[in-house]
């Protein structure tokens, strides 16, 4: 049995059997533990990304593989880029934190009800007060949601 850390999440995945089954993956984030990325000879600056000379080039680094060169390697996890994404997930909360007034879903259960009516002139005008009273955060959430017709 050995013990590495996931590429991906960082947990711990004490009582690996080896060889790696290509079937593993991490308990916490699915991800698969007989890739490219937990392996020992994986080299992200090599052109090919691996430093075994007579290894197939293997397209996705991410995904489990059929390398017979494959090695677990317990220096995988790199701190740095779980920060920087602890980082940029806490900037996009901060940056739409402030939803206090106006709840999309209340926007379109009141434009809604207002269409049933048979009140289109009414709703047009409800919705524009309703996108009146919301803040610049919640505008620039609205026309991303738009934007990707969510």
């Amino acid at each position: 049995m050995a013990s590495a850390i996931c590429w991906k999440c960082g947990k711990d995945l004490s009582n690996i059997i080896t060889p790696v089954s290509r079937r593993e993956e991490c308990s916490a984030c699915r991800s698969d533990i007989h890739a490219c990325k937990m392996c020992v000879y994986f080299d992200a600056s090599n052109r090919t990304g691996c430093d075994e000379e007579r290894a197939e080039y293997i397209v996705d680094k991410e995904r489990a593989n059929f390398c017979e060169y494959y090695t677990l390697s317990s220096r995988a996890f790199d701190e740095t880029k779980l920060d920087k994404q602890r980082q940029a997930k806490a900037q996009l909360a901060a940056l739409f934190a402030d939803e206090d007034s106006v709840d999309e879903k209340q926007l379109d259960k009141s434009v809604i009800s207002s269409f049933s009516d048979g009140n289109v002139e009414d709703s047009n005008t409800q919705a524009a007060d309703l996108h009146q009273e919301e803040t610049p955060a919640q505008a620039a959430e609205r026309k991303l949601r738009d934007l990707l017709n969510q």
